[in-house]
């Protein structure tokens, strides 16, 4: 009797400690699968986030060392003009035959978008003020570079319609600014421009190029830096 009891008992101990380890194995199992899943719907937001920007273009920001900038507001008038190069065609008729030339393609388009600024003022030391007259005006060029006879109408219609585009910015108001304690000030032009670079192939030959858009989002800052 009493080996019986000793044999039930091993019995049902060793039938416990296999189904604990079955347990213990399932709930393996799915904290793996959880684990997974959360591995995959982090991967699927981070390809769905990156396809909703096919370009993947940088960001340049260009500023003075150690400076801080306020924002003043964008207080200007726009007035754009167009080079000579966008009155011309890319496929003029060659006059010793008479034929078209060859149609130039574009490849490894590139695109970077910089962040930069003009001056408006001089600096002017704490406790000064600082300040920009009404009718100041600011030129910010745009430019094209390549070979291979390419003009900006084949560059507008490839790359964006504002290549090649220069814009000159007037103040419309006389605005002043107090220079914080310790500090030296003045009033920047802030605005972004989108920077090119692409190769164009025509007749059998590569030629490399670059760009810049006309300016855009425009504003005035006050630019401090330090004394000390």
């Amino acid at each position: 009797m009493k080996s019986y009891k000793n044999n039930f008992a091993l019995i049902v101990d060793s039938k416990e400690r296999k189904e604990n380890a079955i347990a213990k194995k399932g709930r393996k199992i799915l904290s793996a699968f959880l684990l997974c899943s959360f591995c995959f719907g982090l991967s699927t937001a981070t390809t769905f986030a990156a396809s909703e920007y096919p370009e993947n273009q940088d960001t340049i920001t260009m500023n003075e060392a150690g400076a801080i900038e306020t924002y003043i507001g964008n207080f200007a008038t726009e007035q754009t003009f167009t080079p000579e190069q966008d009155t011309t065609t890319v496929n003029q008729e060659d006059s010793n035959n008479g034929l078209k030339a060859a149609e130039p393609t574009i490849s490894d388009i590139k695109k970077t978008k910089m962040n930069l600024f003009e001056t408006v003022s001089d600096y002017v030391a704490y406790p000064g003020t600082v300040s920009v007259s009404k009718g100041v005006s600011t030129t910010i060029s745009a430019s094209v570079t390549g070979g291979g006879g390419v003009d900006i109408k084949f560059l507008k219609l490839n790359l964006s319609k504002t290549v090649g585009d220069s814009v000159t910015f007037t103040t419309t108001q006389t605005t002043s600014y107090p220079v914080s304690k310790g500090m030296r000030g003045r009033i920047i032009l802030r605005y972004s421009q989108d920077y090119y670079t692409y190769k164009i192939t025509k007749s059998g030959k590569d030629y490399t190029g670059s760009a810049t858009t006309q300016a855009y989002d425009q504003y005035y800052a006050l630019q401090e830096v330090s004394l000390g």
